[in-house]
Formats: structure tokens, C-alpha cells, sequence
């Protein structure tokens, strides 16, 4: 080697220690269907085989203070799994390499002559830039242009723009095909039209009336007092929008048990004047002691409930920290007044929606009525007595108990209801919603898939494999419910060479 050449492994410049004096990288690619186990750990598997050890061997001189050099080297290379190994002279790619159990070194003092045997379990290098490939220019089809000269398999982020009962890729070459979700969702879960009814982010008042609403009967008094102020969120990224904002109590009055605000909105009709039977309804809030000194004493109630024309509870959701000693929080679900479920006596549930990345969502389909805190990943489904009854009004109340200090931040964000007109309901939930995050992959050997970073390996066909492109120009096909707007599919991965 000549000049200044330079070894970067796990992070570390080796070349700080060492001059290396002979590398040789031409090794190669030997697949076997053998399985090697080094350092306790077991061969790669390579587009349904197992490679041989590819090794590279290099070699060092080194001089100076040797034996502070070579602890150094034995810190350096002292991994129990495969690390980047990057040269100078390829700066473009990488390695995943381990060194040899042995470090060959002769037994001088001042200078010193030894080897590496860097040891390439999968035996190729990779790009350092990542390969990116999306649907934005056709919807259907994802054009692919790999430039190694290796098949390389490619992580997947499908991100959902409406409700969607599946997606599916096929490759052109029939090496690639993944299915997740149910075909058949496409005529089981249908909306003939959606009508959203109304749509508020609080930074004014909508024409919703102070504290005269329904609240969830979670103690026999609950007393709607005091004052509420609406108001644009300060705490927005460059640009501000004026339209986001909250609402959020200024007083919660006196009491004797929970006390403060509520606002109530009368749900409107819809064009043909009919209100909503088939609905269903999402909101933000925060609820949380924010950090401060007093917070294991704070307590409060937060809840959204929707009732119908006679005052009656259809659902309700609660959030709520009734105990004044302890950071302790509860969530429950209201079905026709009765508490339906519940997880109590928790430090799960506190929560600051102002990224609006999640959102509670109430849904009504005739008897079945299904709630989801996607924040919290909790979807129940129940069913209702009453499958004709309207939603005609929606109440938000924020409380304090007795004179214990109230919860810090206890606020509402943003709170909509669409109105489902369907004559003929099939009960078949969509698997994915508007917002939804699908991620599909490998690490290492084991599979992963996710929505919404919640583990959903159940929801992938079994016959489902990797999504596997080869050197060279292909396509993969992209398939959706046809009731959907496309989703937006991202594929990542690394180019490999031999």
C-alpha cells in the first residue's frame, strides 16, 4: 500500500495504530447451503442460501509504544457482532465484518508485523448512500434501478392517506410478493359517501355552549362550572397557523366533588337534514402534569361524551387522575351510560397530542360501536341496544376535585364528526386507517412488521416474502382497495457488491 491509507472499523481509524502493507479483497462469494457459525453467531442467510466465510486478509506494520497500540487494537476489534468496515479507497461502500478469533501479531517491542483476517459473513459490501424508491410518480408501480451487482431485499414505510383494507406487491420477476391486510375488505367495508358534519381546532369559539352538556356518570356529582378560553397554539412551528389552537379551562370553579367547564356542540344535519346514526368522531387533548413540583398531588378529568336527543350517554371516553398521592391514571369507555372497560391505577395514560400524529376515535356502525386510543394501542369494539339511535350532541368536561391542584395540562385540541350515509352495513372493519404507518422488512434473520409501530406480524399473508429486487432495472406492481386513495409506498436498502 502506498500513502496514507486509512481503516475504519466499528468507528475507529485503525490506521492511527498501524501502516497496513498488503489487503487483499478478491475473495469472492462462495454460496453453500451450509450453515457457519462464528463467535456463537450463525451464517447469513443470501436469497435462500447460506454463504461460506469470505475473508480478507490485511496486513500491518507497527511502531512506537506497541504495547499501548496493540490494547488499543484488542479494544478496537474486540466485537461479538458484525461491524462496518469501511476502506478509503472504496469510500462509497462498507463491509459488515468481524475480525478472526486470533490476532496474528510476531513479538517485538518497538515494531511489530501482524495480520487481520477480517472475516465478511454475508460476503458482499454495501453502498454507503441508500437506495430510495416510491410510488409518487405512478401510484401503481414502483420503477426500481439497483446498480450492484447483487439481489438486494428492501425495507418498506407505507404511509395510508385514507381507510384501506390491504396492500400488495408483486415483482415483475415473481421473486417478490407480499400481501398485508384482506382482499376481501374491498365490498365489506364501503362508504357510499362520508359527510364530515364539523371539524374544530379551538382557536375560537365554534358556537359551543358552556356547561350544560352530558357528562359520563363516573361519580353521582359532577357539577359543569366555570370559565374556558380558546386560543391559537403559541407552541407551533415557523409558520404559525392561525386556525390551530385549543381550548382550555381558566377557572374550574368550587366544588365538592369533580368541578369545572364542559362546552357542548349541537351536532349538525347533514344536506338531506338527517343526523348521524352511522358516525364517527376523532379528537386530540392533552392531558398531563408537565413535570411540575407539585405533580403526584394534581388531579383531573378530561372527557369527550356523545349523547342523543334525549340526554342519554351513547359513548364516552375518560381520561382521569383521581388520586392525589400518586402519578396514577385511568382510561375508560362509556357504552349507554355504563362503564364498558377500563385500565386503572396506571402511569400509562398521560398524553400531549399537539403533533396531531394520533388521535381518540369513536366509531358507530349500526349495534357495534368501536373506540381507539392508537396513542395508547387500545381498540375495543361493543355492542349498543339501540342500533337506530342519532348522535345529536357532543361534550367535553374538564375537571378539578374538591380543592386538590388540577392537572396542569388538561386541554382540547381539535375534535371532528363525519356522518356515514351506508343503507346495508357488512361488519368488516378496514385494517388500515388515514394516517397509518405499515413497516415491512428484515433485521438480520428475523422478520419484522409493524403499524404504527405496534407489532403486526398476524395481519401479513402467510405466503408473504421478502421484497427482493435483483441487479439491474425491474418493477414492482402496487395493488389497494379500489375504494381507497393510494397510499405512499417507500422502499430503502443498500446496493451489494461482490
Amino acid at each position: 500500500m502506498s500513502g496514507k491509507f486509512k481503516v475504519i472499523f466499528d468507528g475507529h481509524d485503525l490506521t492511527e495504530l498501524f501502516a497496513v502493507t498488503s489487503l487483499i479483497r478478491d475473495g469472492g462469494l462462495n454460496r453453500t447451503n451450509t450453515t457457519i457459525s462464528r463467535k456463537n453467531m450463525s451464517g447469513v442467510t443470501w436469497i435462500g442460501t447460506e454463504s461460506t466465510l469470505s475473508i480478507i486478509p490485511m496486513d500491518f506494520y507497527m511502531y512506537g509504544d506497541i504495547i499501548y497500540k496493540r490494547r488499543k487494537l484488542s479494544e478496537y476489534l474486540s466485537v461479538n457482532k458484525p461491524s462496518k468496515l469501511v476502506f478509503n479507497d472504496e469510500p462509497d461502500k462498507y463491509y459488515l465484518a468481524i475480525p478472526s478469533d486470533k490476532l496474528d501479531f510476531d513479538d517485538e517491542r518497538i515494531e511489530a508485523r501482524g495480520q487481520i483476517k477480517w472475516e465478511i459473513p454475508d460476503g458482499v459490501a454495501y453502498s454507503v448512500d441508500e437506495l430510495n424508491f416510491d410510488n409518487t410518480q405512478n401510484p401503481n408501480l414502483i420503477e426500481i434501478n439497483n446498480p450492484g451487482t447483487e439481489s438486494i431485499d428492501l425495507d418498506l414505510e407505507a404511509t395510508f392517506t385514507t381507510d384501506c383494507g390491504f396492500l400488495g406487491i408483486q415483482s415483475d420477476d415473481g421473486n417478490t410478493s407480499a400481501l398485508f391486510g384482506s382482499v376481501e375488505e374491498v365490498d365489506g367495508y364501503h362508504y357510499d359517501t362520508t359527510v364530515k358534519l364539523f371539524d374544530d381546532h379551538f382557536n375560537q369559539d365554534r358556537g359551543w355552549s358552556l356547561n350544560n352538556g352530558i357528562t359520563p356518570p363516573v361519580t353521582a356529582i359532577r357539577d359543569q362550572v366555570g370559565t374556558v378560553s380558546y386560543q391559537v397554539d403559541p407552541w407551533q412551528p415557523e409558520p404559525i397557523d392561525p386556525n390551530e389552537g385549543y381550548v382550555k379551562p381558566t377557572n374550574y370553579g368550587t366544588g365538592t366533588s369533580w368541578h369545572g367547564p364542559s362546552i357542548t356542540k349541537n351536532v349538525p344535519a347533514d344536506k338531506n337534514g338527517e343526523f348521524p346514526v352511522n358516525w364517527k368522531a376523532e379528537y386530540r387533548a392533552d392531558f398531563n402534569t408537565d413535570g411540575k413540583p407539585e405533580h403526584s398531588r394534581q388531579v383531573g378529568h378530561n372527557s369527550v361524551t356523545f349523547s342523543d336527543a334525549n340526554g342519554n350517554v351513547i359513548a364516552a371516553i375518560v381520561l382521569e387522575d383521581n388520586n392525589p398521592a400518586k402519578e396514577r391514571s385511568d382510561l375508560v369507555f362509556y357504552v349507554e351510560g355504563k362503564r364498558v372497560w377500563h385500565q386503572m391505577d396506571t402511569q400509562n395514560f398521560y398524553v400531549n397530542m399537539r403533533d396531531g400524529k394520533y388521535a381518540f376515535v369513536v366509531e358507530k356502525i349500526g349495534a357495534q360501536i368501536t373506540f381507539r386510543a392508537a396513542f395508547f394501542n387500545v381498540t375495543k369494539t361493543f355492542k349498543l341496544s339501540n342500533p337506530d339511535v342519532a348522535l345529536r350532541e357532543v361534550t367535553w368536561f374538564a375537571a378539578a376535585y374538591k380543592d386538590y391542584p388540577p392537572m396542569t395540562n388538561n386541554l382540547l385540541r381539535a375534535l371532528n364528526v363525519r356522518k356515514h350515509n351506508v343503507d346495508n352495513w357488512q361488519d368488516i372493519p378496514n385494517k388500515f386507517g388515514s394516517g397509518d404507518s405499515l413497516k415491512y422488512g428484515a433485521n438480520g434473520k428475523n422478520i419484522y412488521c409493524t403499524l404504527n409501530d405496534f407489532q403486526w406480524l398476524q395481519f401479513r399473508d402467510p405466503g408473504s416474502t421478502l421484497i427482493t429486487v435483483p441487479p439491474g432495472k425491474s418493477n414492482l406492481f402496487i395493488a389497494f382497495s379500489d375504494f381507497s386513495d393510494p397510499p405512499l409506498v417507500k422502499l430503502v436498502g443498500r446496493a451489494a457488491y461482490v
